[in-house]
């Protein structure tokens, strides 16, 4: 669905077990497997949040808005 999706972290912030990452996310949409085409280009700001315990990660979370991507979905959708 999004086969260049990347993440760009900006800022971490850690305090004892918790990890915040700030930072962006996007890729390209690209419907029922075509070819990648840059107007569904897309992008938005993100919170990645961690949280370790026995030194493994035992809570994730995303924060992001996912308007972006889902306007090249409805643009796509017959």
């Amino acid at each position: 669905m999004v086969p260049d999706y990347w993440v760009r972290i900006d800022r971490t912030i850690s305090d004892g077990e918790t990890s915040v990452l700030l930072g962006e996310a996007g890729g390209t949409f690209v419907p029922g497997g075509g070819m990648m085409n840059a107007r569904n280009e897309w992008r938005t700001p993100a919170v990645w949040v961690a949280r370790i315990r026995d030194e493994k990660v035992w809570e994730w979370r995303i924060y992001s808005d996912n308007e972006p991507i889902r306007e090249k979905m409805r643009l796509a959708s017959p």
